[in-house]
């Protein structure tokens, strides 16, 4: 019955990530991003046999396979629509869910109806509302890699053997080249594991599990183009001002209404989730030291959470640009800590029981928040334009147009942005030469912003501006195209 209880409760939990998503899945504002389109465009040519892409296109980071293979069934079942992109990446984040319920569980101790609790507040936190869903180069990967080890590493109880190793140690190794922001808490994890239980069997399994792939992945690497680099670098000076940003972080992160480095206007629920999220956290941050302190420094797991924790606080200070997806791993390590602080209280109930509602709140009105001005609609009806004009070769001077038109036409248009070589180099090549060799081609725009060129009566498709035929000399000017 114990058993029984256990997998309805899991059964549950799965529905309640996907019907909880079902406002934003059914909003006709749903669209992928820019860089959704490229992972969707290379699970379709991994889906093709045309490639076998590892990592984000023009980058030597951000492993994706396995968000491309979570798309493969849904491709297969529904075809290439930004739903079964959608759906995939639900089902991936779903599953780093049930883990993370599972490691709950274990941290529980006495059939506490916090696990539950716990794991509701993460479905219905504004943080992951749009993120349970991205496809964005390995973020759902790292998550999901992450809430298995965890799930593994803190059960004390569980006798791990060499081979439980060779598999964690190939897992940590995907981790990290998937997102190296959700390494800490596993790694100290499994570090604290290897001492504990130390042996030199267990020890060479995780080296060799972590090295050989991380040296195969290095030289396969050297082969890729690299069209983006991230630049790391920071003045030290910046850093003490970064400082002051934390709660701020913090706070957009957690109303989860922001687009790549931009905040856009979060609605009250968001609000007041966030607030709520992180004076909870606050509370459970200065607990969770006392019980350190009173307990001589004894309780390795509170020692473990509490620093993965400021690991992510202090990457937020030496990042120059406000990237709020790096504190997503703070939601879940709060989240374990608030078990392991709270499991023999009784006044969590109060404040998570207040904010379930206000997270359920806020998952409904997402879905009439806009991330972009731009439809699904706009695109297809852009995209059968062309393809009913014979156009296949597409300028665009919006980045995120050029791979959502990519994407949304399921490469029967190929359209290139004004990157010098983009990221997919023969792509730009071929879309080049057929402007060269005189083929149809057009040059794209929204809200008629062509930027430089000089472009008259182009055929308007909502907010889609279409000219067709723009002479070589004039797209030269927007566009750096090789001689």
């Amino acid at each position: 019955m114990k058993y029984l209880k256990g997998n309805l409760a899991i059964l549950a939990i799965i529905a309640l990530c996907f019907i909880s998503r079902i406002p934003m899945l059914t909003s006709p504002n749903m669209l992928l991003d820019g860089d959704e389109s490229i992972v969707g465009l290379m699970a379709k040519h991994l889906y093709d046999g045309k490639a076998f892409p590892l990592y984000f296109y023009g980058q030597r980071y951000g492993f994706s396979l396995i968000e491309e293979l979570f798309i493969l069934p849904f491709y297969a079942t529904m075809g290439m629509t930004g739903l079964a992109v959608k759906l995939a990446m639900l089902s991936l984040w779903t599953t780093g869910v049930v883990f993370t319920y599972k490691t709950l569980l274990k941290l529980s101790k006495a059939g506490s109806v916090l696990p539950l609790l716990l794991t509701l507040l993460l479905i219905v936190c504004p943080a992951w509302t749009e993120w349970s869903m991205k496809a964005r180069g390995g973020y759902l990967t790292a998550f999901t890699l992450s809430a298995i080890l965890v799930y593994w590493l803190l059960d004390d109880e569980r006798k791990l053997k060499p081979q439980h190793y060779l598999l964690m140690g190939l897992l940590m190794a995907l981790l990290y080249e998937s997102m190296p922001l959700w390494v800490p808490l596993p790694g100290m994890l499994l570090l604290y594991r290897l001492v504990k239980d130390f042996s030199v069997a267990r020890l060479l399994s995780v080296v060799v599990t972590i090295v050989l792939p991380l040296v195969i992945l290095a030289i396969h690497k050297q082969s890729l183009y690299e069209f983006h680099k991230p630049d790391p670098n920071l003045p030290m000076a910046d850093w003490w001002q970064n400082i002051g940003r934390i709660p701020s972080f913090l706070y957009v992160s957690l109303h989860g209404f922001h687009s790549y480095y931009t905040e856009l206007q979060p609605t009250w629920w968001q609000k007041l989730f966030a607030i709520g999220f992180m004076l909870l956290m606050s509370a459970t941050i200065i607990l969770a030291v006392v019980r350190m302190v009173k307990g001589r420094f004894k309780d390795v797991c509170i020692i473990i959470l509490l620093a993965s924790i400021f690991i992510s606080l202090f990457v937020t200070i030496i990042t120059p640009f406000p990237n709020y997806r790096f504190m997503l791993p703070v939601t879940v390590a709060v989240l374990l800590l608030m078990q392991l602080v709270w499991s023999s209280e009784k006044l969590y109930l109060l404040p998570i029981v207040v904010l379930l509602p206000i997270g359920v709140g806020s998952l409904f009105t997402c879905r009439q928040l806009k991330f972009t001005a731009l439809t699904e609609k706009n695109i297809l009806q852009a995209s059968a334009y062309l393809q009913k004009h014979q156009i296949k070769y597409v300028y665009s001077l919006h980045m995120y147009l050029a791979w959502q038109m990519n994407f949304y036409s399921q490469g029967r248009v190929l359209c290139r942005d004004i990157a010098p070589v983009g990221r997919i180099p023969a792509m730009f090549t071929e879309i080049d030469n057929a402007l060269k060799a005189g083929k149809p081609t057009a040059v794209i725009g929204v809200d008629y912003d062509f930027g430089s060129l000089h472009i008259t009566n182009p055929v308007v498709m909502d907010m889609i501006y279409i000219k067709e035929n723009v002479p070589f000399n004039e797209v030269q000017k927007g566009f750096a195209i090789a001689p």
